[in-house]
């Protein structure tokens, strides 16, 4: 008696099935998985940038390899205002690169060029190797920089870099001017910023434009212009923050306090 087909096809199937021992991809046994990369570091150069790394030699088990077939290289491109130190790295779609057979003596380095890059961007990468289609490693050591401009700046250490302080402590508040005999003195309420370095003092005279005459370091929140303008002279005295940054970023100036 025949079989319906379809019952054929469910049988066979079991059969087959059955027969190999799994019914997902098979996992590659450790003696075929390279270890991972940890070096993998990067130089700028005019446009972009170059990453360079060693071969992984030796399998997570030790086995010695001939050869790696590939690497897959993850690379995310963030724009600094919307860089998260501690959210998940937006990888893009893996790239593709050649491996290759590996010296009986000494290593073999690997490289790959990424360029241009646009200014005001973080780049983060991080690299996979492969001996073979199932044969995948663990992740390498992540490295990660901002590039702004074509620079002649030496190779960086491999590390994550944090994205720039742009924030500008507190204005100042309060800002009071008071004469003496021959100075005037100006006080201010400085802020709570953490990372607060100091103020800076401007003196307008009359109609002119706002003139920088000095600085006042935390904790000190008190400056004495030694050389005001005489009595009678209308003068006005504003006062920024600066943070610990460098270059250091600069608050809006108080509004002003007058005197004559």
């Amino acid at each position: 008696m025949k079989l319906p087909l379809l019952l054929r096809i469910s049988v066979l199937s079991g059969l087959l099935l059955g027969g190999c021992g799994y019914k997902t991809l098979p996992v590659a046994p450790s003696a075929m998985i390279p270890r991972p990369v940890t070096d993998l570091s990067y130089e700028l150069t005019d446009s972009g940038a170059v990453l360079r790394w060693t071969f992984p030699d030796r399998t997570v088990s030790g086995e010695k390899i001939a050869e790696i077939d590939s690497f897959q290289l993850y690379r995310a491109e963030v724009p600094v205002d919307d860089y998260c130190e501690t959210c998940p790295v937006p990888f893009a779609a893996p790239i593709t690169v050649a491996g290759g057979s590996l010296p009986d003596k000494g290593s073999r380095q690997g490289s790959w060029e990424d360029a241009p890059m646009r200014a005001g961007y973080i780049y983060l990468f991080q690299l996979r190797s492969r001996s073979g289609w199932l044969s995948e490693s663990e992740d390498s050591n992540l490295i990660s920089f901002r590039w702004e401009k074509p620079s002649a700046r030496p190779k960086q250490a491999a590390v994550p870099v944090a994205a720039a302080d742009r924030t500008p402590p507190q204005v100042p508040g309060n800002v009071t001017a008071a004469r003496t005999a021959s100075s005037v003195k100006v006080f201010w309420d400085a802020g709570e910023d953490k990372d607060l370095a100091g103020h800076k003092v401007y003196r307008r005279v009359g109609e002119a434009a706002p003139e920088l005459i000095g600085e006042a370091k935390v904790p000190y929140n008190l400056f004495e212009d030694k050389n005001p303008p005489p009595k009678g002279v209308p003068v006005f005295y504003a006062v920024s923050s600066f943070d610990q940054s460098s270059p250091p970023n600069e608050s809006q100036k108080s509004a002003e306090a007058s005197l004559r």
